[in-house]
């Protein structure tokens, strides 16, 4: 059941030069289908879980658009712009009790990040010795997690909700248009932001299936621990391991990077040849263009584009593509 409530605001001014629309929204969607993946055992279920009608989840945020158009002599020029802004909340999902409120789906959104908080390279085995005890055989160089409940041992329970979620909450676009005695411009933005995710796999850790995969420049470029030459315990990337590390390569805020981006999806130049020139010919009307597309992003993540939606950057990306044209009217 879906119970959703709406409020908008239009604006006119200046003659409908300017214009803007706002949509506020609430909704509560009840019975989301999901799979019972806590049922006790006494059931008798062997193979696979049920469905059922359980989860619960809020929603709410803005959507919206603007315009504005105006003419400076022989000059015309529209901007406008478009976003949507939401956030939600989970109420009510199939999930065991915890003494750590932390650990549960209810009370944090979907597709929330989670993760160990790192707390830097371990520097020396006396740091080690007199610190909670971490995955696996850890040396110097190694990714120093924080201990959450106080047990004294890093594990599942020391995940928490890091970040924002791994879909952006935030989602814009706006665009200008000029046209100037013949000659014409159209730039077009395209952004978002609101969002973090994980980066992972052979493209972020060296040698992690032994001696297949390449050595990312990144790793080789940045500040990275090197025993003896380069022991910063807020290194970019910690010492190499061979074959996989158990302690770190695990999902934490030492490899949560920031998802937003801003990008230059469309620009186009145009000119029309004035009708003195083609009714000459007998032509009503002759432009040439120029269109490019992805021409520029603008990231705080640099190694792929944030776009991609991918943890290792092994997708194949946008391509960023240049269109001379001719368009001839008889």
């Amino acid at each position: 059941m879906l119970k959703k409530h709406d409020l908008g605001l239009d604006i006119y001014l200046m003659n409908d030069k300017f214009g803007l629309t706002v949509d506020y929204f609430n909704e509560k969607r009840e019975g989301i289908y999901m799979e019972r993946r806590y049922l006790p055992g006494t059931v008798g279920l062997q193979s696979s879980n049920p469905l059922a009608n359980l989860g619960t989840v809020k929603s709410e945020g803005f959507d919206g658009n603007f315009s504005y158009a105006e003419r400076l002599g022989d000059v015309n020029l529209t901007l406008r712009g478009n976003f949507t802004y939401s956030k939600n909340e989970i109420l009510e999902a199939d999930e065991q009790y915890s003494n750590y409120p932390y650990t549960r789906q209810a009370g944090f959104r979907v597709d929330q990040a989670r993760g160990l908080i790192a707390e830097g390279l371990f520097t020396s085995y006396e740091e080690i010795r007199n610190s909670p005890t971490q995955f696996g055989d850890v040396m110097p160089g190694d990714i120093k997690y924080k201990d959450i409940n106080g047990d004294g041992v890093i594990n599942d329970d020391d995940i928490v909700p890091i970040g924002s979620t791994t879909k952006p909450n935030l989602i814009y676009g706006f665009g200008l248009s000029v046209t100037w005695k013949g000659f014409d411009v159209n730039v077009h933005f395209q952004g978002a932001g609101k969002s973090n995710f994980f980066i992972d796999g052979p493209s972020v850790y060296p040698f992690q299936s032994g001696e297949w995969g390449n050595i990312s420049t990144d790793v080789v470029n940045s500040n990275r621990w090197i025993q003896d030459v380069n022991e910063d315990p807020n290194a970019k990337y910690p010492r190499l391991s061979y074959g996989g590390n158990e302690n770190n390569y695990r999902h934490s805020t030492y490899w949560l990077r920031d998802g937003s981006y801003l990008r230059l999806k469309t620009l186009e130049l145009g000119y029309t040849l004035p009708q003195v020139l083609t009714n000459k010919v007998f032509l009503r009307n002759v432009r040439v263009h120029f269109i490019g597309q992805n021409l520029f992003t603008f990231a705080k993540f640099k190694l792929w584009d944030p776009e991609l939606g991918s943890s290792n950057g092994q997708k194949y990306p946008l391509g960023k593509t240049f269109t001379v044209g001719l368009s001839v009217n008889i």
